[in-house]
């Protein structure tokens, strides 16, 4: 029992800090909003134009995190903001295209 026990809080701390450490991030949401506008400005070519990655830079130093946390509280409003986040940032991790397809669903 207390084996599982330690394997489940390893594996929440792993769920949860790796987004932080990863990111170098102090929320989740903040985790998630650097790496959605890395996927999304993502050229052909694989790196962003320079003044698409400045205009990132400056949305991310504008939000730290409040963007995310809006839209995840939208979203999902039975689950917590920080649980949210997270296991957004783990699919936008696991598969940066299906965050392209969102961004380009917004754009006009």
């Amino acid at each position: 029992m207390n084996l599982l026990v330690l394997i489940v809080v390893i594996a929440g701390g792993a769920f949860f800090g790796y987004p932080l450490v990863n990111e170098d991030t102090g929320s989740e949401c903040d985790a998630l909003e650097r790496i959605a506008v890395r996927s999304t400005l993502r050229a052909e070519n694989g790196r962003p134009r320079p003044q698409e990655q400045l205009l990132g830079q400056f949305i991310q130093g504008l939000s730290k995190g409040q963007f995310a946390g809006v839209a995840v509280r939208n979203q999902y409003p039975d689950l917590p903001v920080a649980v949210g986040c997270t296991v957004l940032y783990w699919r936008a991790l696991i598969d940066p295209e299906s965050v392209r397809r969102q961004a380009a669903r917004l754009r006009p």
